[in-house]
């Protein structure tokens, strides 16, 4: 079936643009391959690379089609020389102990003129079993100037040291995990600890499959720049639309900076407030004022739980006064327990300001998320910090 199809002439190219939302540009193109009987009916591309392993013309399949690949790519190079060419490849043969030249990527890439270094190799390292030759694979074809990403990650069982072995340029983040992140806060976090630690290795992360604005601002949110996916442009024959790709670029753009300038002045809103509450009972305690905390807990719904350290040792004074329900394994911390090592400790006690917002965190006090606002302030000589854990949305 495979062999006819080779001989039929009926395999097609297409392509789907890469977005770089801060460059305001498309910086690349992933080649998809199309097949159709004589009839012109599609075939699934996983149904015929499946058949052709079948055959047992998986690896000649696969470097005809990487052929085509180049070939149909060669003159949008010509035309853009920024451009980048995604290529796929049937990444299991990697197993086989195929000599790495015999994937003639660099011969066809050289005869064609485009340069190595305009095109990315896709690896989906979830198919690969070994892992040295995985990772002499990557270093064999990144010293001779092509570009490595590890495709589909985060799809089944993602073997996260491998990229730490495999160092790929770019990571493209799998469907299942950017699907519908801006409402799943488990996919939320998941999508910024890979981020994370890609930017940690100085790997470019790539939002894969994306469908909706709210993933892509999502996204964007979590310093995510590049994309893919069916909202800008689904895979096709022809050159996609630039200007149409340009509009919808600047549309995102204009979202997503209004997002983070709403979102800074959230969190100036937030401090000032918690400026307040806090001045309001340290003003209290300095006045030697009797204060009811259940009350003002209950009059300043914004507040989850208050407490007092010592601003010499990190020690808490008194227990924590807190107005939340209160999960299983958590507790409040209590009189005499330690703060020292606390990030909203000892940052408040050397900041210059006196005050210190922490990021969001699940509460030890009741497993529900917070941020804690910490203040600094005098009493009776001695340096105290008021402590104010703030509600927040997951």
């Amino acid at each position: 079936m495979v062999s006819q199809l080779i001989h039929s002439g009926t395999i097609n190219i297409h392509f789907q643009p890469i977005i770089s939302i801060r460059c305001s540009r498309v910086i690349g193109v992933e080649a998809l391959m199309r097949a159709y009987d004589e009839n012109g009916e599609f075939y699934s591309p996983v149904f015929v690379f499946a058949q052709a392993k079948k055959e047992n013309i998986a690896f000649e399949f696969d470097k005809l089609v990487r052929q085509k690949a180049l070939e149909a790519f060669a003159p949008l190079y010509q035309t853009n020389k920024e451009l980048l060419l995604f290529l796929n490849f049937e990444s299991y043969l990697l197993d086989s102990k195929i000599d790495f030249e015999a994937f003639e990527f660099c011969m066809t890439a050289k005869k064609l003129g485009v340069p190595p270094s305009r095109i990315v190799l896709e690896i989906k390292e979830n198919q690969i079993n070994d892992t040295e030759n995985l990772k002499r694979f990557s270093e064999y074809y990144k010293e001779r100037g092509f570009l490595i990403a590890l495709d589909d990650f985060g799809a089944g069982n993602a073997n996260f040291d491998r990229i730490a072995t495999v160092r790929p340029n770019i990571v493209k983040i799998d469907r299942s995990i950017v699907f519908n992140v801006h409402q799943n806060f488990i996919n939320k976090e998941i999508l910024k600890s890979i981020a994370n630690m890609c930017f940690n290795i100085g790997a470019l992360v790539l939002a894969e499959g994306v469908e909706s604005e709210e993933e892509i601002l999502r996204s964007l949110k979590l310093d995510i720049d590049l994309f893919q996916g069916f909202w800008f442009a689904k895979p096709q024959g022809r050159l996609y639309d630039e200007k149409i790709l340009l509009d919808k670029i600047k549309s995102i753009g204009y979202q997503h900076t209004n997002n983070m300038k709403a979102s800074m002045q959230k969190k100036e809103e937030l401090i000032l407030n918690a400026k307040q509450y806090a001045g309001i009972i340290i003003e209290a305690l300095l006045e030697n004022i009797k204060v009811n905390i259940y009350s003002f807990l209950e009059h300043y719904k914004a507040i989850e739980a208050i407490y007092c350290i010592d601003a010499r040792m990190g020690i808490q004074e008194g227990n924590t006064v807190i107005n939340t329900d209160i999960q299983e394994f958590f507790r409040p911390a209590q009189a005499g327990e330690s703060h020292a090592l606390k990030e909203y400790f000892y940052i408040t006690k050397e900041s210059k300001r006196g005050n210190y917002l922490s990021q969001k965190y699940i509460s030890r006090a009741s497993g529900k998320m917070c941020r804690t606002f910490a203040q600094k302030f005098y009493l009776n000589g001695e340096e105290k910090i008021i402590c104010l854990d703030l509600k927040v949305d997951p």
